[in-house]
């Protein structure tokens, strides 16, 4: 990352006489992909002295890299936690982690899913098998692929006013044999997403925030929580997934699907010396890439310490 040096001064003068300003910086490199790319400005929040505090948990930091100048990375393990990566996912104390929405809302890519004819109110999608990792960011890049389990389907529905004030749109989200429903009351632009995430089945609903498209597949606005999660066993593939209006009897729909997309997690390569976990001392954090055929980490460098902490990112420009 290259450090932003700004032609005019951001902030004010305090008491103290320190400057109250965000630090920002350049991103280069595609580790922290597809949320991050190449050009992109991120900046701490203001006060960035005071917001040095202990990294929490999926925030994103920058930090002195043990092999070079800063990096960009997101946090996952904290200190004397018991930490590996396993079949793709991240797990703490022998149990996985379960990303919230938002996380997989910032690094959710899309599916070459293949739509199937369906009524209005309806899509349907087939999937590959298997699902790859592969990404369309880095078309060139050189490696053996790795299959993909954690799948799902995400829809931005658009509801109309309806003249009844109860009145109800119910949309189905069906992916493999599991289900989820999400109820919109009002008239407004939802995004509603299910899948396999983690190890669960989880579903959860958000409004989309304005703004540039996003470089996940996901719309922004997701919140820190699912609506649904409940286990689903890894071993079954998931081939097939289908978002539908429900509408009540004798009505005509009152939402419309303006698109609906298949979207793939995040699958983290294990390190190539063969380390299956780390146990992380009283100060020491697990930091990973959102791009992991991209990034180097904690899997090449190990844990690192607190003191190569610089800055948790708040804000990106594009």
């Amino acid at each position: 990352m290259k450090r932003v040096v700004a032609v005019a001064v951001v902030g004010c003068v305090i008491a103290c006489g320190g400057l109250v300003r965000p630090v920002r910086w350049e991103v280069e490199g595609l580790s922290m992909a597809p949320g991050l790319m190449p050009g992109d400005v991120v900046a701490s929040g203001v006060f960035p002295s005071l917001a040095r505090r202990r990294p929490g948990r999926f925030e994103r930091w920058t930090l002195a890299a043990p092999d070079g100048p800063t990096a960009v990375k997101r946090v996952w393990g904290l200190p004397g936690e018991v930490v590996g990566i396993v079949a793709g996912d991240v797990v703490v104390d022998g149990t996985v982690l379960l990303k919230p929405p938002r996380v997989l809302a910032e690094m959710a890519l899309p599916v070459a899913a293949v739509p199937q004819a369906a009524a209005r109110g309806t899509r349907a999608f087939i999937l590959p098998e298997p699902v790859f990792d592969d990404a369309p960011f880095a078309p060139h890049e050189r490696r053996l692929l790795t299959p993909v389990r954690d799948v799902g389907l995400a829809a931005v529905i658009d509801v109309a006013a309806s003249p009844a004030p109860d009145r109800e749109e119910v949309v189905e989200l069906r992916v493999a044999d599991r289900t989820a429903r999400a109820r919109l009351p009002r008239p407004s632009r939802h995004v509603v997403v299910a899948g396999r995430l983690d190890g669960a089945f989880v579903a959860a609903a958000w409004s989309p925030e304005p703004g540039p498209e996003p470089r996940s597949c996901l719309p922004p606005g997701a919140g820190a929580l699912w609506s649904v999660h409940v286990p689903w066993d890894r071993d079954a593939a998931v081939t097939a997934c289908e978002v539908r209006i429900v509408s009540p009897a004798g009505s005509e729909p009152r939402a419309v699907i303006e698109r609906a997309v298949v979207w793939r997690d995040v699958h983290h390569l294990p390190p190539a010396d063969g380390t299956r976990q780390w146990r992380l001392g009283p100060d020491e954090h697990l930091v990973l890439g959102d791009y992991p055929g991209g990034s180097r980490d904690s899997r090449q460098w190990g844990p690192v310490g607190r003191d190569r902490f610089r800055d948790r990112l708040s804000t990106v420009r594009r």
